[in-house]
């Protein structure tokens, strides 16, 4: 019986030794990620984010707000954290880890506001939080909305059991794949042409809006007029189109429209600007191409510093 017992717990201690090895070589591979999803939660942790402005959203803040055109055009130091298919449950504890991890302050935020920001995020992308989840700050906020468990927090290894594509795409990125191209300073752009066949699929683009996220997001901004924050909002272009296959659209702007009114912050809606016309500055309904985005971003910096400037 000694002896059984003895060669259980030395199997069991192997066990433990290899998943703490697997652990430590998984987790070390993504800590050096300068690509997406993982680029910007490294920054986030390792403190590497030095910025006075920082972009918030969606995949729309993400390919859309370049911090190089930024920095050229409001001489600061900037910094996207926008977030792939999520909406601003997960943006805003995306932003809570960032300041619980000690990173400077921001006096300005540009936050990306669209049809999908005020919905509760659908788990796209779950895997970004994967190999972060040994911070028990991080595990208490997103544990019971993304369904980890408490073995994700404690347990080595076990956090990467069943994400069989996440380890393949550390281990071995494929070429021109997500995992394969880097960000700068938490933006990606696409050099991508048009493509019609998501719009011509669509009857109709929804706008959500879940009283809770709404609640979460007046929070967000009473944290940051009590931080001393500035905040603006801006709507990017979505191609006229999509446009008018959106159910309610006038709803979603006023609404956006009422809470910058309730904190007193400027709302910059850019649906009807010239490139929403033009599909050479698009590569879906959505999203803006390089060209689009770089254009888009020097406009919206230049417009944020004519309101700041009259402030």
């Amino acid at each position: 019986m000694k002896k059984f017992l003895r060669q259980t717990l030395f199997f069991a201690f192997g066990l433990l030794l290899l998943a703490v090895a697997f652990d430590v070589l998984l987790t070390a591979k993504v800590l050096r990620s300068r690509t997406s999803p993982f680029a910007t939660w490294n920054d986030l942790y390792q403190r590497n984010i030095e910025a006075d402005v920082l972009v918030m959203g969606s995949s729309r803040a993400f390919v859309q707000f370049n911090p190089a055109i930024f920095d050229t055009v409001l001489h600061t130091n900037s910094y996207n954290l926008g977030m792939n298919g999520r909406a601003a449950d997960s943006q805003i504890l995306k932003y809570k880890v960032f300041r619980h991890r000690g990173n400077h302050k921001p006096k300005l935020i540009i936050y990306e506001v669209s049809h999908g920001t005020m919905q509760k995020s659908n788990g796209y992308e779950r895997e970004q939080f994967v190999p972060y989840l040994h911070d028990p700050y991080l595990w208490r906020l997103c544990h019971e909305q993304e369904g980890f468990n408490l073995a994700d927090c404690v347990l080595p290894s076990w956090r990467y059991v069943g994400h069989r594509k996440l380890i393949r795409n550390i281990l071995i990125p494929s070429e021109g794949s997500e995992y394969d191209t880097p960000l700068y300073k938490g933006f990606r752009s696409y050099d991508r042409k048009w493509s019609g066949r998501g719009l011509r699929q669509q009857a109709s683009v929804s706008y959500t809006k879940d009283t809770a996220i709404i609640r979460q997001f007046r929070d967000f901004l009473t944290e940051c007029r009590r931080d001393s924050i500035q905040v603006v909002l801006v709507t990017s272009p979505f191609y006229i189109g999509g446009t008018r296959k959106m159910s309610d659209s006038t709803g979603m702007h006023t609404m956006f429209a009422q809470i910058a009114n309730d904190f007193n912050i400027p709302y910059l809606d850019y649906t009807y600007n010239a490139l929403s016309y033009d599909t050479a500055y698009f590569y879906n309904t959505m999203h803006l191409n390089r060209t689009g985005a770089n254009l888009f971003s020097e406009k919206v910096a230049r417009d944020i510093d004519s309101v700041m400037r009259r402030k």
